[in-house]
């Protein structure tokens, strides 16, 4: 097989013929520390030109495609480039794959869009990576690339999002998602910028924390789409029903779901209800064995969201008034025991003792604001903190 073949089904570049050139990037490959070693020592201590080209053409195709503005490992003339830049000593395989790939795809970004100054836009000008890294650092292309880039990202995230959908209307688009992909695309695509630390840049570590023990259901309201009551999220094992911006504590998020979705966690019920072996199976992999007991789920959500749960159910007529006869007066009673306020609702305030930082935090009961602190710090036991009911 001819080397020009051989470069061609690679897609190196089609303009890459020279055998001197071929025998210059086997040189340099051999004396670039930066290669992956197992790759390079694939090859072999005699490697063939078929070889070297090949390889090549894989690591620059995997530094061009997935880079912080798309895929541009398509593009010939940045192979062409590259690899001129490579053979000449100017760069090594670090400098490709570290920065080299987010440059050329942000100068491309740019340059699809009719972004770029005239000067800016002759790829032919550009001797090395810095003259692009310098033209895309400007404060004239900051700005768009940045639009740009959290556009990319947000499209990256919506095409690796798993999740089922519990409902789909004209008012409603409520997701159960599987992982980070899909909290991210929830905070960042349609409507409201929501801030659920699911869902943040570091949304992958706190995803993973909260997903295996519960659904994480997410509701977006299609007709408030920009306002933070227009996205929320919940996740019954923590107790948690959040606005979007989180300006909403766990009692007000029941009270204010009841208030503006009468009827919706019922509907979310029903629904993870009817998929409950598709998400039962989807689920597997975060539960490392079983997957979700929906039935468990959805009893957990009754039961930590009454209010939201028990709305829009029609309020039965009072029943007549019934006159009796008054009955003989009886003796007084003595008064009853206070109740205990540690059984209530209400709101204590939590205080570390070691570090004497504190919080107020509302619960049904003390052991259901004892349960809440220790989910958030499980290595943290109830005797490290003191609690304190606050005055209703």
């Amino acid at each position: 097989m001819k080397l020009e073949q051989i470069v061609l089904e690679a897609n190196i570049a089609a303009k890459l013929k020279d055998p001197k050139t071929i025998k210059m990037l086997g040189i340099a490959m051999r004396h670039d520390a930066t290669l992956p070693k197992n790759k390079v020592a694939a090859l072999g201590p005699r490697p063939d030109d078929q070889a070297i080209v090949k390889l090549w053409s894989d690591l620059l195709d995997s530094s061009l495609s997935s880079t912080d503005y798309g895929d541009v490992s398509a593009d010939g003339k940045f192979d062409e480039w590259l690899t001129r830049l490579y053979t000449n000593g100017v760069v090594d395989f670090e400098d490709i794959n570290g920065e080299g790939g987010d440059a050329l795809g942000a100068w491309k970004a740019l340059s699809i869009r009719g972004k770029l100054k005239e000067k800016d836009q002759d790829f032919n000008r550009f001797k090395n990576l810095r003259q692009i890294q310098a033209i895309i650092q400007n404060r004239d292309y900051s700005n768009e690339l940045r639009r740009i880039k959290d556009a990319e990202v947000i499209e990256k995230h919506r095409r690796e999002k798993k999740e089922t959908t519990l409902i789909d209307d004209d008012r409603f688009l409520v997701t159960l998602p599987y992982n980070y992909g899909a909290c991210y695309n929830f905070n960042n695509s349609a409507g409201f910028n929501a801030s659920f630390c699911t869902g943040s840049s570091s949304g992958a570590t706190w995803f993973g924390r909260y997903a295996p023990d519960g659904p994480i259901i997410s509701i977006f309201d299609k007709q408030n789409p920009d306002d933070q009551n227009g996205k929320w999220q919940i996740h019954a094992p923590t107790g948690q029903m959040n606005n979007g911006n989180q300006t909403i504590t766990y009692r007000q998020g029941d009270e204010k779901v009841a208030e503006l979705f009468p009827g919706l966690l019922k509907r979310i019920t029903q629904a993870m209800h009817t998929n409950a072996a598709e998400i039962n199976a989807n689920s597997k992999e975060l539960t490392g064995g079983d997957g979700y007991d929906v039935d468990a789920a959805i009893a957990d959500i009754k039961d930590k969201f009454p209010r939201s749960f028990n709305s829009g159910e029609e309020e039965k007529a009072p029943e007549p008034e019934v006159q009796h006869e008054p009955e003989p007066q009886a003796e007084p009673e003595a008064p009853a025991a206070p109740a205990n306020d540690d059984n209530r609702p209400g709101t204590w305030r939590v205080t570390q003792t070691a570090s004497g930082r504190g919080a107020n935090i509302e619960g049904d009961s003390l052991e259901h604001v004892q349960q809440r602190v220790l989910q958030r710090y499980p290595d943290s036991t109830i005797a490290d903190y003191t609690w304190e009911r606050v005055p209703d």
